[in-house]
């Protein structure tokens, strides 16, 4: 027989999609060479097989001897024993989906949150130490402009302030009643600090407790902290030992300063690549029952998809030491933190306790991870090895063993070495060689989950599109019960398709904590239960101008779900009016492209679409930016000449003059901004204020003259209004788009008639190119959508009446048939 003959597939044994690229041969697994084993998944049945997971995480080179590990914020405050980024980024990708929620449950500085939502996933990270909450909210901020500002002005007036002795001198004096009490009952405080650092200190601290922007308060406390030691006697970072100096006057608010101006430039930094999207960070003891199910628990019960962490070494490093000084400054006891610490080297010296101790209180942590994961889901802790009374034990297989007894399976473990300079406390962790992953999973079951329906009324077409969606995407019959929602069984591994549905708002189950759909996401943000009950069309920027004739975003995605079209697709639309087809396709993972024949629509399509295309921190910059020079706005006669002289007498008809000046100036300003994305979509807020400051009649669909002309219009304020509505909208979708499941598209629209074939294969659509087309054709002689926004295509995009006359005569189902035509 020959060897290919011996081959025998292994997805015949197992039936799971990874193994469609394995054989078995002589008993072993080997893998073909193509296979990616980086690439991140796209689906939980990847995940179905733990063999396969072992595998795939065994072929990853888990030293990373030559990467950089304090990039972005990771370094913004000083932490001991930190595991380096690149170890959760790749649990992260290689075990969870976008949009998945991971728990750190012993989270340090922050370091598995942070790779989390850089990797588009929601996080949560638990600490006892409370400083690891600051910590952590630090390096995951992102800061509007006036945020920035705000903190700029802090530390500039710090900086002039502590430049005089004598005025410091003065504001100690006058403000020690109120900041007195901000100083910390710290034993022997005057051997570990100067007379000098004790007051700025205090005064600093009071100081940013009266800040009233959150985020500059969380910002200004990890630089205070990261502070303290510098003005303390406290020889370095890691030797508890005294060395006394002078401290002058000024001193510790200079070095404050200092620390804060270097914190920004790293959030700034961090902020391109964050861009608003959040963590949550909680101080928790994990030796308590901190998983329930109910809201007030800081983990919910069966919500959590990964768990990556890297618990305290046994008898090794003691945190509340290393951080004692800046606990007390902050307002926390050490002393207390210390008696609670697990595998604290100094607290089980003190309690004469050995490795038992250690295993008792890391159960109660497995018992909470266990009870916070999703069925079939992992748990991968970073673990080292211990040394009691010159007894060495292998960690990872004790916890095993305790895992196991809870009821997580136990996949495998990974051997990962560790570089030898690698900094500890005490002799015990600087002795250690590797460290090892040890990899768990909470069993795969079937789960009943109840489908809860959207806050709105169906109408009946929507109910029983609600139905399709659920058996095109799962496969299975839902049934309806009589509250209205759809009850259906599934595997544990199959509930990333529910996230997609459209009109299904949340899901839950026995074992699954309820958890809101991505369309409940856009149109509601974070809660389960929507304020409103209307249906929101508006979502995102599909509120940025009003259009007529255009169907709404929920039906296009459940149209998507019903065709069953995978992410990475493209869409067509032809006639894709105001975009409706390609945002909700670049909100669902699909490529996506659109004609029309208004330039209008086109104009609007593009803004919609563009403006996402924008790093949204440098994109709420410029807007904010933009808003502060709309202070400046005239009105003069002379801003005509922004306009086209052959269109001076047409708008001198329908705009009174000044409002014909501040829409010129309003008009080259906008030419100003320097990225054509932004300019799309300011001048898009343009036009959709026209109609109300305007002679033309707002209500009405044809272009006709209000009753009682107008004199002039507030187009400041209504611009602005807009502006600041759609910078909110943006921000809000920044913010939530780690909850998407999706990659976003790119989408385009393009000029032109979908009755030309021409019109297609000069803009890139040939023949079977197209995977998908869903659209909404315009209906017979019903709607003028030239005449409509006859004003707007004069005034933002320069065309004359004779050219919009032949364009409205040409569009598809124009009413302007002319009597000889008809």
């Amino acid at each position: 027989m020959d060897k290919k003959s011996k081959y025998m597939r292994v997805s015949e044994i197992r039936q799971s999609s990874f193994f469609d690229t394995l054989f078995v041969y002589n008993d072993e697994v080997s893998l073909e060479q193509e296979f990616d084993f980086n690439a991140p998944i796209h689906s939980l049945r990847e995940l179905s097989d733990s063999e396969s997971v072992l595998y795939r995480l065994s072929a990853i080179d888990w030293a990373f001897s030559d990467s950089k590990t304090n990039y972005l914020s990771h370094d913004i405050h000083p932490y001991p024993a930190k595991f380096i980024p690149q170890i959760p980024r790749h649990l992260i990708e290689a075990l969870s989906l976008r949009g998945e929620l991971v728990w750190d449950p012993f989270g340090g500085s922050g370091t598995t949150a942070l790779e989390s939502i850089l990797a588009g996933r929601r996080a949560i990270s638990s600490d006892i130490n409370p400083l690891s909450e600051i910590i952590g909210k630090a390096k995951t901020l992102t800061l509007t402009k006036e945020e920035e500002d705000f903190i700029e002005n802090l530390v500039e007036e710090l900086i002039i302030f502590s430049s005089s002795s004598e005025g410091v001198n003065e504001a100690i004096g006058r403000q020690r009643e109120n900041f007195q009490h901000y100083i910390p009952d710290i034993p022997n405080i005057g051997e570990w600090f100067h007379t000098n650092a004790i007051d700025e200190l205090g005064y600093l601290r009071w100081r940013i407790e009266q800040l009233d922007n959150e985020k500059a308060k969380t910002l200004a406390k990890v630089s205070f902290s990261k502070s303290v030691l510098r003005a303390s006697f406290q020889d370095e970072e890691t030797r508890y030992a005294r060395k006394p100096r002078d401290v002058g006057r000024g001193e510790v608010i200079r070095l404050f300063a200092e620390n804060l101006t270097l914190a920004l430039k790293k959030i700034r930094e961090l902020s391109m690549s964050l861009q608003f999207r959040r963590a949550e960070f909680f101080t928790l003891d994990l030796r308590e029952k901190i998983v329930g199910n109910s809201l007030n628990n800081p983990v919910n019960q069966n919500s959590v998809d990964l768990v990556v962490t890297s618990p305290p070494y046994p008898n090794s490093t003691d945190y509340h030491l290393y951080h004692r000084f800046r606990l007390f400054w902050l307002g926390y006891d050490p002393r207390e933190f210390g008696k609670r610490e697990i595998g604290s080297h100094l607290r089980h010296q003190r309690e004469s306790t050995a490795f038992d101790s250690y295993q008792d209180e890391m159960e109660k942590a497995l018992e909470n991870m266990f009870a916070a994961l999703r069925p079939g889901r992992f748990a991968i802790m970073v673990l080292g090895d211990a040394i009691f009374q010159g007894q060495s034990f292998k960690t990872s297989d004790y916890l095993s063993s305790l895992a196991q007894h809870i009821g997580f399976e136990y996949v495998g473990k990974i051997e990962r070495p560790l570089h030898k300079t690698k900094r500890a406390f005490i002799a015990p962790a600087r002795r250690a060689e590797h460290e090892d992953l040890l990899i768990l999973r909470k069993p795969k079951q079937d789960i009943k989950i109840i489908l809860h329906k959207p806050p709105y009324t169906l109408w009946t077409y929507e109910d029983e599109i609600r139905k399709r969606e659920v058996e095109s995407l799962i496969g299975f019959q839902p049934v309806k019960s009589d509250n209205g929602n759809l009850e259906i069984t599934i595997n544990s591994l199959d509930v990333d398709k529910t996230r997609k549905l459209t009109f299904t708002h949340s899901v839950s189950g026995e074992n699954l904590w309820r958890e809101p759909t991505w369309q409940a996401v856009l149109e509601n943000g974070d809660v389960l239960e929507a304020k409103s009950r209307r249906k929101d069309p508006r979502y995102v920027t599909h509120g940025l101008h009003e259009y007529k004739g255009k169907f709404y975003p929920q039906l296009a995605k459940s149209l998507f779900n019903l065709a069953s079209i995978n992410p990475g697709d493209i869409v067509l639309d032809p006639f894709c009016g105001s975009g409706t087809v390609l945002l909700e396709s670049h909100l669902n993972g699909f490529q996506s492209v659109g004609f029309d024949m208004n330039p209008l629509a086109i104009k609007i399509s593009h803004a919609k679409l563009n403006i996402l295309e924008v790093d949204p921190y440098l994109r709420d910059r410029m807007l904010a930016k933009f808003q502060e020079r709309l202070r400046n706005i005239e009105s003069s006669d002379k801003w005509i000449n922004v306009f086209n002289p052959s269109l001076h007498q047409e708008i001198s008809s329908w705009f009174p003059k000044p409002v014909i000046g501040k829409l010129g100036w309003l008009l080259h300003e906008i030419s100003l901004v320097p990225d054509v994305r932004v300019r799309e979509l300011l001048e898009t807020i343009v036009s959709s204020i026209i109609r109300q400051v305007s002679q033309q009649e707002p209500r009405d669909l044809r272009i006709r003259r209000r009753n009682e002309p107008i004199e002039d219009a507030p187009v400041r304020e209504l611009f602005d209004e807009r502006l600041n509505d759609q910078r909110k909208r943006l921000q809000h979708f920044a913010e939530r788009c780690n909850r998407s499941p999706y990659e976003f598209r790119k989408g385009f629209a393009f000029l032109g008639d979908s009755r030309s074939s021409e019109t297609f294969s000069q803009n890139g659509v040939h023949p079977s190119s197209i995977d998908a087309v869903l659209t909404s054709p315009p209906y017979a002689t019903a709607l003028p959508y030239i005449d409509t926004d006859r004003l707007s295509i004069m005034l933002i995009l320069g065309v004359d009446s004779k050219t919009r006359t032949v364009l409205e005569e040409s569009i598809t189902g124009s009413r302007e048939i002319r009597k000889r035509i008809k």
